[in-house]
């Protein structure tokens, strides 16, 4: 059961979300990378508990991931040093953020959390290469804790893909950074048939690349990148 603290906390962190912060990132993110979304209607195929997965390519990226699954929360998994920072921790905490333990002895504590957002139905974030690469169209390898999370709660992970564009109209004029499309594709489940654990993480891990560097592929050879599933 909650604590008292917990729930006064997410009652005011429901207020800062839904009034202030939402309203202000969509904005933001439309006017500084005329913010596109191709394939939103995938997250809406799974009502319950879900893991959304994506590369990492800019700072803000992680409003991007938030804003698709609006107006439903999005938990993200986060360096614990960024809970540490001055103002910026404070922030991440109110927009969900859930710190990664550095601490051995706290890892099980952790992985129990998530598992019970998912059993409670929410929807989880992770990068899954484990780092940002700004502006990079390359995708790097996975971990494995993101589909291992999801063969555990047997959930599915929703992957996407965050492109970049070349500015065009108005932007081309205005900003030399490239502008972004985010792409979310169809869910994919653990495939209970695999009955070897470690066998259907990595199968949903492999299914789960070769379906995010699918689009990365199409994307090269289309000019504004929008045409792509």
């Amino acid at each position: 059961m909650k604590s008292l603290r917990d729930k006064i906390f997410n009652f005011f962190a429901d207020i800062f979300y839904y009034i202030v912060a939402v309203p202000i990132l969509i904005v933001a993110d439309k006017v500084f990378f005329d913010y596109k979304v191709i394939g939103k209607e995938n997250i809406r195929k799974v009502p319950g508990g879900k893991i959304t997965i994506s590369n990492h390519i800019h700072y803000l990226d992680c409003t991007m991931n938030g804003i698709i699954n609006f107006p439903d929360y999005s938990y993200f998994i986060t360096l614990e040093s960024n809970c540490n920072i001055p103002i910026i921790g404070a922030l991440v905490k109110l927009l969900r953020g859930i710190p990664i333990p550095t601490k051995v002895e706290e890892k099980k504590k952790f992985y129990q959390h998530i598992a019970k957002l998912l059993e409670e139905g929410e929807t989880v974030h992770i990068y899954p290469e484990g780092e940002m690469h700004l502006y990079n169209q390359e995708l790097f390898g996975f971990k494995k804790g993101a589909f291992a999370m999801a063969v555990e709660s047997n959930v599915p992970i929703i992957p996407s893909v965050i492109l970049t564009r070349k500015p065009q109209g108005i932007y081309k004029y205005i900003k030399t950074k490239p502008l972004i499309t985010h792409v979310i594709l169809e869910p994919i489940y653990p495939d209970l048939d695999v009955e070897n654990k470690l066998d259907r993480i990595e199968k949903l891990k492999q299914e789960a690349y070769y379906k995010m560097q699918d689009v990365l592929e199409k994307a090269e050879t289309c000019n504004e990148k929008a045409e792509i599933i």
